[in-house]
Formats: C-alpha cells, structure tokens, sequence
C-alpha cells in the first residue's frame, strides 16, 4: 500500500489537469475549457455550482442540450436562463433565442464587480478542537467557496465563468457577442394577421442550421429557448407531440453535427406539462440532461428578510432534483463515478452570489455552541438509578430528560407504551444505562444507586400511617382520573354510533350509576354484579417509587463493572459526543456529534491496551469499514496513571487518539 495520493499528476499544469489539456486549453476559444474526464470542449452555464454539478465535467460539454423543470409559477429556472445567455454574451458567443423577442436582451444581468473584500481576506484553520467536531467526510464542504472560485477561471487566467448582479442590466460594452432572434413561434395576434403556413418549430431548426453552416468552425453557439410549450410563447399547433417531439429530434441531430460549437438549454413550466405525462418523458429521453427545481412556499404574510441577514439569504428556496446528467457517449458513463448529484440538493437565489447549488441540511434548532439555559435545580438534578436484577434503570420521565440533555447519554428504552402492545417492546420507559454510563454518572456526582426491592419494602414498613394512608391515595386518585378519561371517551364513542341502537333500548352510563368507591371505605359487603363491574376497572401501576425513596441511597449497592473501554467513553463524552454501542459497525462504539435524532454517526470507535499490539487486520477491516459508511476509524487507548488513591477520572486526560482515514477508494 502506498501512501501517495492517487490520480495526482506530476507536472506544472494546475491539479487535475495534464499537460497536453493543457495545451489544447490554449488552443480553444474564449469561454471553453477541456472536461478533466474525458477532454471534451465544455462551456460555463453562468452559474458556478450547475456548472460543478455536470457529472464531473464542470461545465456544460459542447455537443448536449439541457432540459431545466420548474414546479409552480416561479421563475427560477428563467433567471438560470438568463445567466446562460448573458455568459455567452459575455465570453463572445453567438446566442440564438426562441420564443421571445430581441428586446429580451435587456432584462439580462450584468457583470458584477470583484469584491475587494473577498480577495483579501483569508479563510483561517480552524482550531484543533472544532475540527475534531466535523466528520472527516464532511470537512471537505467548508471548502466549497475556494471550489467555486478555482472553477471561474481556466488553466491560462481567463474567466471561465463570471458573476452577475441581478440588481444591474448587462451593458453593451460587456457584450462581445451577438443575440440573434428566430423567427417568431407565438400565436398570431391582430397586427400580424393571419399566421403563416408551415410549422413555427421546423423554421427554427432551418434557421439555425443555416447560421452554424455560414460560421467559422471556431465560433460557438447558445440556444436559449424559454418556457417551451408555454401558450404564452409558442402556438397551438407546437403543442402536438409530433411537432415538439420533431423539433427535439432535429435539434439533438444538430447537437450532435456541430459537437465543437453548439449547445442548448431548454425551460419547461412542470405545472403545465407534468412529467407524469408521456409527452414529457419523451422530451427528457431526447435531453442529455435533466433537473427539476421544486420552489419552496414562502410563508404567506412574511416581510422579505433584510439583506444585511448573511444567514436569511442563504437559506434554501427550493429544492434540485437531479434526473439525469451529459453522458461521455452515446452508451452512458456519466454520473456513476461520483454520487454528488444523488443527494438532497437545495437551491438559494441572492442578487449578488446568483443561483448557489448546494446539498439540503436541516438548520440548526438552536446554538450548539451555547448550551441550552435552565434552571440551576435541572442542572444540579440528583439522578436515582435503580438496580434491578443486576440492571441499571431509570423510571422518572425527568431524570430521561437531564441526562440526555446536559450528560449527551441516549440509553436504551426498555419498556413498552400502555393502550398500544405491539411485538416491539424497546418504546417506552423505563430506560436501561450502560455500565459505563453509569460509572460516568456516578463518578460525576449526579447520580446515584439504589438497590430499588430493598429501599421500597424497607421504606413502606418505616411509614407511619397517615403517610402510608396518604401514599394508596395517591394511587386511588390516578385510578379514578384514568376511569374518567376512559368513560368520557366511551361515552363519545356511543353519542357518534347512537344512531345505530334499536329503538326502545335504554343504555346507561356506568360512571353515573357507580358510587365512589375507596380502599379506606367500611368494609360492608357489596352486590355480587357491582363488584364484578369494579373488577374491570383498570389499574394504576406507578412507574416510580421516588416519592417514597429519600435523595440519597439507603442499602449499599454492588460495584459497578465496566468494560476496559470505559475511559474512551469518559473521553469522548467529556468534547461534548454522544456515544451508542457500535456493534452494527464492527466497533465498541459509534459516536455522534450531537443528538442521534439529529445526526449520523462520525466516527467508529475502538479502544485498545496501552502497549497492546494492533494486528494489522484490524487495522484494514475497520479503516475500509469506516470508509464505505462515510465514517472515520477512531481508536484510542488510556495511558495508566502511576498516581494511587486519585479521584475518578471523568474527562479521559490521559487517553489518547487517532483517527485513521482510508484513501484510494
């Protein structure tokens, strides 16, 4: 196995780039570059992350056609347009529009200026500890700026893809190319009179047969064509399939004639042509690319964010749908190489940052870096841990709750949901601990013991018996609150089916022909049916004994046994981690950054000996492991301490730890 990193070449030409692409980068013309997969001719769509996202070829390659979706009444996928037309522009291309009219120009965005700001500040490393907190995996996303950046330019300096302000129009002097209109697709309105024979869609394809053959071989063209099928733009009759279907073919064919000098982007409004119909799905089969964007609904009523929020512009306002990408041929390959494309994307407009691209995450529901205020009782909370059969348990719904949020410790639910058996038992309280929990908890002062059958027996026989009288009417009490609730659902449940009782049939409510009854009550004998109907009453079993139990524990306990991978865990939990077992990995634990509700695991852990040798097998399977899972290997292991009669070691100081990261897969 080496160490050298992979696909690298060893030249002067920039990463990822060799030196004959290099020179044939020198000889293409302005706004091209090579694909770094194949070598293919590509051109920017305006915008830098849809260019990133092509299937690895980041750029639109020469020769394929783009078929952009839009769901609902907005118009993202127009200004997406617009950005591609004014690139074109810009570069020195020759932009053909369809549908629209050549005043269309002028609605385009014009070029933004460079940002002094931006150039001169630099991103700093971050500190040690908050990198330990990002996945390996997922470290790579902060970079995504410098991305963006490297993928504007080419290998010789020129701008591959500039940056527009929807807040400006593109100025003439910025124009190096030409807007050429097509003849005319729209329905005929009075001034124009009749409409002429022949097919709108078929003049297009002549027309722009006719200008690609009168060009030079080294001029490249766009083709814009917005809103296809829309009513507003195109006529009844390039509505028929045979006439759209007819016009897709022979752009495809022209697509594929000129593959060094054209390409085309489609827009088609999804809320007038569902994909569920067959006419659509043809047109995707004749597109080498597909993307839907799916607009998210504004909150109704909601004044617009301030534009100084840096964190309101860049939430989501839609999401991307990714159906299929430009292949290298006409027999696939693209887009199995990388799964970039396969996740949750999700898309923000802002007028200076243009359309930004990038993977859906659910915000944060509050600072993780300041922790959650409560109250000082909460957080000094004594947490009562019952042994059980050699079990750690806890019953209080509250203590759950404290040692989740400010211990980071999951458990397990052992218990099942009363009203609801299923063959899942793992729903409901009490929840179980693990040693090493325990051992944590208890070294911290927040928890302790309690052998849970002889602190109850002991205590009911040391109650007076007021308390004692006191403690079964608590219990009486909760039984007649849960006889209520389910006499009143009863009754609902009759007054909704009374319609369906036969006539003359009295029904009686049991709740009013009842006498409260009480366990304290005289002990006189009662009719044979009522203690019959009293029998069916549910019981009330507590969940808890804490309200007879002291804050301390009463009978000594056993020691509790932990594993040898307790002081792991202690470090682990003391940066703030959340650790479940980790058998389902192959580890001793899985460990997450935050709640396992909120996040996937990071790392798999395993603790060793101090001088325990590692077998290299070990090594391989949980490195490789890890890598398929997107997770790192972490393992780590406890220096032994020379000092005698020291305090538990809650925060793991003397353990230390690596993470091992897989290359070349």
């Amino acid at each position: 196995m080496s160490f050298t990193k992979r696909n690298a070449v060893l030249s002067s030409a920039r990463p990822g780039q060799t030196q004959a692409q290099a020179k044939v980068e020198k000889q293409l013309a302005p706004g091209l570059r090579p694909s770094p997969l194949d070598g293919r001719p590509t051109m920017s769509t305006g915008t830098a992350s849809l260019d990133q996202l092509l299937a690895g070829h980041r750029g639109l390659p020469l020769g394929t056609c783009l078929l952009v979706e839009e769901q609902g009444t907005t118009d993202f996928s127009g200004i997406l347009l617009r950005y591609y037309a004014a690139e074109g522009l810009v570069q020195g291309h020759q932009v053909h529009l369809v549908g629209f009219p050549p005043e269309w120009k002028y609605q385009l965005p014009g070029v933004a200026e460079p940002d002094a700001k931006s150039k001169t500040s630099q991103p700093s490393a971050a500190a040690p500890e908050e990198r330990m907190k990002i996945a390996w995996r997922y470290e790579a996303l902060g970079n995504a700026a410098s991305a963006g950046s490297a993928a504007r330019e080419n290998s010789s300096g020129a701008i591959f893809c500039h940056s527009f302000d929807l807040s400006k129009r593109l100025a003439q002097s910025s124009c190096k190319g030409t807007l050429h209109p097509t003849p005319s697709t729209g329905p005929p309105t009075l001034t124009q009179g009749p409409a002429k024979p022949g097919s709108p869609l078929k003049a297009i394809i002549k027309h722009l047969k006719s200008k690609l053959e009168s060009s030079p071989t080294n001029e490249v063209h766009r083709v814009v064509i917005p809103s296809l099928l829309s009513p507003a733009f195109y006529a009844v009759q390039c509505t028929q399939p045979s006439e759209v279907l007819q016009f897709l073919h022979g752009l495809r064919a022209l697509l594929r004639q000129y593959n060094n000098q054209l390409t085309a982007v489609i827009t088609l409004p999804t809320f007038l042509f569902p994909r569920s119909s067959g006419l659509v799905r043809w047109m995707e089969l004749l597109c080498d690319g597909v993307v839907e964007l799916i607009p998210l609904p504004a909150t109704p009523g909601a004044a617009p964010p301030p534009s100084s929020d840096k964190k309101v512009a860049d939430q989501p306002q839609g999401l991307l749908k990714v159906h299929s990408l430009p292949v290298y041929h006409e027999k696939g390959g693209g887009g199995a190489e990388t799964s970039a494309w396969r996740e949750t994307l999700s898309f923000s407009l802002s007028a200076s940052k243009g359309l930004n691209i990038k993977p859906y995450s659910l915000p944060p529901m509050e600072d993780e870096l300041q922790k959650e205020k409560s109250p000082a009782s909460t957080v000094n909370r004594l947490v009562r841990i019952s042994s059980i059969g050699g079990r750690y348990l806890v019953f209080d719904i509250e203590d759950v709750v404290h040692i989740r949020r400010n211990h980071g410790m999951c458990a397990v639910f052992t218990g099942t949901m009363p009203q609801n058996p299923t063959q899942s038992i793992l729903l409901s309280l009490p929840i179980e601990l693990y040693p090493e929990e325990v051992k944590l908890l208890v070294d911290k002062k927040a928890a302790f013991i309690a052998d849970d059958a002889t602190d109850h027996l002991s205590r009911l026989k040391t109650m007076d018996s007021p308390a004692r009288k006191a403690y079964f009417e608590s219990l009486n009490s909760q039984r007649k609150a849960a006889q209520r609730a389910f006499d009143d659902h009863k009754a609902q449940y009759r007054a909704r089916h009374a319609h369906k009782v036969p006539k003359g049939k009295v029904v009686t409510n049991r709740a009013e022909t009842e006498a409260e009854d009480s366990i304290f009550s005289s002990a006189t004998s009662a009719p044979a049916s009522v203690v019959a109907e009293t029998s069916k009453l549910p019981a009330i079993t507590p969940t808890t004994s804490n309200v007879l139990m002291p804050s301390s524990a009463i009978s000594p306990v056993a020691p509790i046994q932990v594993p040898p991978t307790y002081p792991l865990y202690a470090f682990l939990n003391a940066r703030g981690y959340f650790i479940t077992p980790g058998l389902r990995f192959g580890g001793d634990y899985s460990v997450y950054p935050g709640d396992p509700f909120r996040y996937h695991a990071h790392y798999l852990a395993n603790c060793y000996g101090w001088d325990q040798k590692i077998p290299m097998l070990d090594l391989t399977t949980s490195g490789r492991l890890g890598t398929a899972v997107k997770k790192g290997f972490l393992m780590g292991a406890e220096k032994p301490s020379e000092e005698e009669g020291a305090e538990p070691d809650t925060t793991g100081k003397n353990v230390r730890v690596f993470c091992i990261e897989w290359a070349g897969m």
